[in-house]
């Protein structure tokens, strides 16, 4: 790890506390979403890498380990497609701060940025009944 390059527990500290409580205002249900991928995410990495989480550095997370990551969700974790999707929203989020931080990573953070949302079959639409048996009308 360069000297300039923050201290990785520093930048998410400040992602929770900093970007999502104070400036975004997320509900503690929605930052535990958030912990829970993130948690996810350097538990991946770190066995990935062969280390203790308290050993990864922001060099760590790039763009071909996230892609893993996302492989893992669906194939090991087997997530469906809109957990996924939901995973790499709070992914997507993380690292537009971290560009923020950190402007030095901003090409990783890009090309993290980039990557697509999967698409997915919309959930079945279902009717109601009356009951007489007929569909409810809007």
């Amino acid at each position: 790890m360069s000297g300039t390059t923050p201290v990785l527990g520093a930048i998410l500290h400040s992602f929770f506390i900093d970007h999502l409580v104070a400036v975004k205002g997320l509900r503690p249900a929605s930052v535990r979403s958030y912990r829970d991928t993130i948690r996810l995410l350097l538990i991946f990495i770190a066995a990935e890498k062969g280390c203790r989480i308290t050993r990864l550095s922001l060099d760590d997370l790039s763009f071909e380990r996230i892609l893993g990551f996302l492989r893992h969700l669906e194939a090991e974790r087997s997530n469906h497609v809109r957990s996924r999707n939901q995973r790499l929203a709070a992914i997507h989020t993380l690292f537009e701060y971290i560009a923020t931080r950190s402007p030095e990573l901003l090409g990783v953070c890009q090309r993290i940025a980039a990557i697509p949302m999967k698409r997915s079959a919309p959930a079945e639409t279902r009717f109601l009944r009356t009951r007489r048996g007929r569909r409810a009308s809007r």
